[in-house]
């Protein structure tokens, strides 16, 4: 009995199995990009909710088994997955587009892929389509602004030709070195992605915690941007071009203004006059000013001020010599003088691809040309790109593969005349508008633009070159083994060529105005500039892969080894016999050269290990044993690791009740470490400095070699931990997106100052290991896609992340000098008072006659009013009167000072604010609709501080030089309401013996948070059957607009982009007046044949 009720169960079940599985068939297909029609090879194709899936073949051919109530995933990097319902079709074709990630999506991570899914690090990517497909970009660091929580972007200038600082996580990492993330490009790095073609990229990843950076090890400390490059994919028989084009205009977004010929020269009269009553006038670079020549500037802009009078200027009535001095009375405006109206722009691109059953390939060929701003003697820039990628079956068991990217990019500017460091834009707004821009009996009064007129042109070479060969063995089964070897190389070149400027030279004879040279001899020389880096990069790694069920494995195993040189070159020679013919040796004056040259090598050995259990618990360990040779021989090895791991809450089956709202839910969580190795080179080397010194023996300066320091013998790497915890989930069926990281970077063994030693020692202390920082942030990153059955397509996504960065451990400043770095310090941290309000004359003593009382050239504060004598300067500097501004006194001790300016004891003195950009966020909206496309992307900070410096923030920074148009709303007695304080010459710094009313406060300080509206694109693509009919497979055109509205609360006319914290970009005399950002606008056409 029991065996016949066995017989008979075991028949029904095979029965009821073969039931169930009768409707399962194989389902074929095609995976193509919707792009262009290309087969996607790799492409993942699954079984929604089972173990079962395949890759598409050399076509984009797939086959695999499924029922009519199951559902196909299909995934590729850099495109959007699809879910399609099997229903009863047994083919099924694919086109996947470029677009919104999901947890399906595949992302490129260090040395492999991943399903987003199955992430445990805190991994971004990049909508290349989006973020950069459409938009007039120029160079991919521009396009990546906005794009990517916890990435910061800024340049010091809109100059065309110039690649923007990168930061990820904080602006800086170590007081060694910036927050600046390791950039591959294919796995190699690349220093300057101005050089790189934004059209030839393909996929975008940015890597943030150790346990997704620290498989690069020791240049990966503050993250990794990994891009990659289009490169050939093997498929069916096939060839397709492409060409795309863009031709745009640029205009200044925002450039200060010259104050009106007479008020300007008013104000900087009552500045001078301030210091001395008695003045009745003032000279300034031969020009002089006095109430009878404001008096004639103003009559000038009343009777010529709507005239064009041309450049010729007559005596008697735009100038004159009066009483011996030489006046100027004619307006102009710089900005006209100097500018284009609109600067323009093209960019072609011509991509080639094909493709057969074994070999693929694409050829990209670059071209861009921007047209500068200046107007006189224009400045350019241009680069050209060639980017070739070939993939080939050698055979079945072997893949080859070749990169070749070539880059030229070449700038030519007007020569500097008036300084090595500044350039024509800090001389456009130096001067008063009365500064005579023309000319008189046809020559050109001395300018600066006149230097640029008759200045040679600057061209500036940078070439680029790599070359990348690599294969993929297929040892077994899931076992495979890659190799690459690249080589890359950097060559620029710059060919400066003086001479001499010719003007009427009234700022030494203003009187006489003679027509002569008057630049000096050390700008008559002609200078080579040359510099060249060479990389070898060799990498090799296996990767094997085994799914038991439901455990998958991978692992990973590698080494890399990287070797870097680099030098520089400089020769100069002056006297030249002829400026058009600028070469060393065609002069005959003083020669000097000068040479650098470096290496370094790094070597190290990795391993990864994933494994997944249903999809649900997910772990991954990285391991990696480095070797520097920026180290002492005893300490260059050091290994570093990371853990993470995630848990997919959804996959339990007590989630299902949350389902129709939470499509997926995962927590992650990781903690890791990574060297630093960019702390400068030769630190544990002792090394004797040789200078020429101001000793003459006979003629001749003599050479001296200081005396060698100490060195730190156990000098090593700093360690840069990181705890990252995230979530990622999907809510309303996939719809919308979240994902939350919440971070905390720690570095510790900082390489800083050693303790102080003493004095009698001769020498300072070694560097050593010594110091901690730590920075704290939080990203936030959110996408909502729709498509509406009429077939609107709506997609919105929105990033928002903060960070800040403190010194945990910083033993060198023992009393916490808030002057210096101390233990505690807010990275970015100003300091400075509270204003009060202007002083009024009720502020201030007064005798019988109701004149201010005066003691030692000062006036008398009433009782109960601090002082503020600590910045007061006697006899006739400076003293606070009516107009100035007054302090609060924090402190309450009755005067206005700084203590000890320590963190206990700042005086009055408090935190007001940081210049670190806080709340930086990035809004992307997207409408498709019958083949109109509109797409906005909107950008901003929401908190940051800056006290700057400079004429542009500080009025009267100069009396003599320009003064400017929102500086004329400034204190006097009928104006007591006013922004600024009563005009004082402020002799070329804030803080300067002569203007105290600029010292670090409340009411100047800068508010840089802004929102801009960064792209606006709207395009057309035509319908697939206009196209064939005219043999194209899609044609889309569009028009475009960059940086056109920006809103903020600046005070004064700078763009709020300016960046003036980082090293050797804080010249207070370059502030607000540098290249002028632009917004552009453009139209351009992208065809695919």
């Amino acid at each position: 009995m029991r065996r016949l009720l066995y017989f008979v169960l075991l028949h029904v079940g095979c029965l009821l199995w073969g039931v169930s599985h009768a409707q399962d068939r194989k389902i074929s297909g095609v995976v193509t990009s919707d792009a262009d029609n290309t087969p996607l090879v790799g492409a993942t194709v699954s079984v929604k909710g089972t173990n079962m899936s395949t890759t598409t073949n050399n076509s984009g051919g797939f086959t695999i088994t499924a029922g009519p109530g199951q559902s196909l995933v299909v995934s590729y990097i850099g495109f959007t997955s699809q879910e399609i319902p099997v229903g009863s079709r047994s083919t099924i074709n694919i086109r996947l587009k470029q677009g919104q990630n999901t947890m399906q999506d595949i992302v490129v991570v260090g040395y492999g892929t991943q399903r987003r899914a199955n992430l445990t690090g805190a991994v971004s990517t990049v909508n290349v389509q989006e973020q950069i497909g459409s938009r007039p970009n120029t160079d991919v660091g521009r396009a990546l602004q906005g794009a990517v929580p916890g990435l910061t972007i800024f340049t010091s200038s809109g100059d065309i030709g110039t690649n923007p600082s990168i930061r990820l996580r904080g602006l800086i990492g170590s007081l060694n070195s910036s927050a600046t993330p390791l950039i591959l490009v294919d796995n190699v790095e690349i220093s300057d992605l101005r050089l790189v073609n934004p059209e030839d990229i393909e996929s975008i990843s940015v890597l943030k915690d150790a346990a997704s950076t620290s498989i690069y090890g020791t240049r990966a400390a503050w993250g990794v941007i990994l891009i990659t490059t289009k490169s050939g994919k093997r498929g069916a028989e096939r060839s397709s071009i492409s060409y795309n084009n863009n031709f745009s205009f640029s205009q200044p977004t925002v450039i200060p203004k010259v104050a009106p010929a007479a008020e300007g020269a008013e104000m900087a009269l009552v500045a001078y006059q301030r210091a001395n009553a008695a003045t009745s006038g003032f000279t300034a670079l031969g020009m002089t000013v006095d109430p009878l020549g404001i008096q004639k500037m103003r009559e000038w802009q009343q009777l010529y001020g709507s005239q064009n009078l041309g450049p010729e200027m007559v005596m008697g009535r735009d100038f004159e010599i009066r009483g011996g001095q030489l006046f100027f009375y004619r307006s102009w405006d710089p900005n006209e003088m100097y500018l284009r109206d609109w600067a323009p722009q093209q960019n072609h691109n011509l991509t080639f691809s094909g493709s057969n059953a074994k070999t693929g390939y694409t050829l990209g060929l670059g071209f861009l040309e921007q047209k500068g701003a200046l107007k006189v003697n224009p400045d350019e820039f241009q680069r050209f790109n060639v980017n070739l990628g070939v993939t080939h079956a050698a055979t079945n068991w072997l893949d080859v593969r070749t990169k070749v990217l070539l880059s030229r990019a070449k700038r030519t500017r007007p020569y500097y005349f008036s300084s090595d460091t500044y350039d024509p834009w800090y001389y456009l707004s130096r001067w008063q508008a009365f500064y005579p821009y023309g000319t008189y009996e046809g020559k050109p009064f001395r300018s600066a633009l006149t230097e640029v007129q008759q200045a040679q042109m600057t061209p500036i070479t940078d070439n680029f070159t790599r070359f990348q060969i690599g294969g993929t063995l297929k040892i077994l089964k899931g076992l495979t083994f890659d190799a690459d070897y690249t080589f890359s190389s950097t060559a620029g070149r710059e060919h400066q060529t003086g001479g001499s400027v010719t003007a009427i030279d009234f700022w030494s004879s203003p009187t006489q105005l003679n027509y002569r040279p008057y630049t000096s001899t050390t700008y008559d020389r002609a200078i080579l500039l040359s510099e060249w880096t060479e990389r070898n990069t060799i990498k090799g790694f296996a990767t094997y892969t085994k799914d038991i069920g439901n455990h998958n494995l991978k692992a990973i195993v590698g080494t890399d080894i990287e070797l870097f040189q680099y030098g520089s070159q400089r020769s100069e020679r002056r006297g030249l016999l002829n400026p058009d013919m600028g070469q060393p040796n065609l002069a005959t004056g003083d020669q000097f050269v000068g040479s650098t040259a470096g290496h370094w090598s790094t070597l190290g050995y990795f391993g990864r290990i994933n494994y997944a259990f249903k999809n649900k618990y997910l772990f991954e360990v990285n391991g990696r044993y480095d070797g520097s040779s920026a180290f002492p021989v005893n300490d260059r090895w050091a290994f570093f690791s990371s853990a993470s791991a995630g848990y997919v809450i959804t996959q339990e089956d007590f989630m299902d009740f949350a389902k129709p709202v939470l499509s997926f839910l995962k927590f992650r969580g990781s903690y890791g470490s990574v060297g630093n190795q960019n702390v400068g080179a030769n630190r544990f080397i002792s090394t004797m400095a040789s200078s020429s010194s101001g000793w003459l023996i006979g003629s001749l300066n003599m050479q001296t070699v200081a005396t060698p320091g100490p060195v730190s013998s156990s000098l090593t790497w700093e360690k840069v931990t990181t705890l990252d915890l995230g979530a990622d989930a999907r809510i309303f069926k996939n719809k919308v997106g979240i994902t939350l990281d919440w971070y905390r970077r720690t570095t510790s063994g900082m390489i800083t100052a050693g303790l102080t030693v003493p004095s009698t020692l001769g020498v300072g202390a070694p560097v050593r290991n010594f110091g901690d920082l730590q920075t704290t942030g939080w990203e936030l990153a959110v996408d909502w896609n729709h498509q509406f059955s009429n077939g609107l397509n709506f997609n919105i996504t929105g990033i928002l992340s903060d960070f800040n960065t403190k010194l945990t451990n910083y033993a060198s400043n023992a009393t916490k000098l808030i002057s210096s770095n101390y233990e505690g310090r807010t990275i970015g941290e100003i300091w400075g008072y509270e204003t009060d309000r202007f002083f009024t004359e009720d502020d201030f003593e007064k005798d019988a006659s109701g004149n201010f009382v005066v003691v030692g050239n000062k006036y008398v504060l009433k009782k109960g009013i601090p002082t503020q004598t600590r910045w007061e300067n006697t006899p006739t500097a400076f003293f606070f009167g009516p107009g100035d501004i007054k302090y609060k006194d924090l402190n309450g001790d009755g005067k206005i000072d700084i203590g000890k300016n320590t963190v206990d004891d700042p005086g009055d003195q408090r935190v007001i604010g940081n210049t670190t950009p806080r709340y930086q966020y990035g809004i992307r909206l997207g409408v498709d609709f019958k083949g109109f496309d509109l797409n906005m992307f909107i950008q901003g900070v929401g908190s940051r501080q800056l006290w700057a410096n400079g004429p542009v923030v500080i009025p009267g920074y100069r009396a003599g030089e320009g003064w400017f148009e929102h500086q004329l709303d400034y204190w006097t007695p009928a104006n007591r309401d006013a922004f600024y304080p009563r005009p004082t010459n402020a002799n070329g710094a804030a803080d300067a013996n002569s203007s105290k009313n600029f010292l670090p406060q409340t009411k100047y300080l800068l508010n840089m948070a802004y929102t801009r509206l960064k792209n606006i694109n709207l395009g057309y693509t035509l319908s697939e059957s206009i196209a064939k009919k005219i043999h194209l497979q899609k044609i889309r055109l569009y028009v475009s607009g960059e940086n056109l509205l920006t809103l903020d609360n600046l005070s004064v006319p700078i763009d709020p982009e300016v960046d003036y914290t980082e090293a050797g970009l804080n010249d207070s005399n370059t502030f607000g007046r540098v290249y002028p950002y632009r917004k552009v606008l453009s139209f351009g056409l992208q065809v695919t044949l």
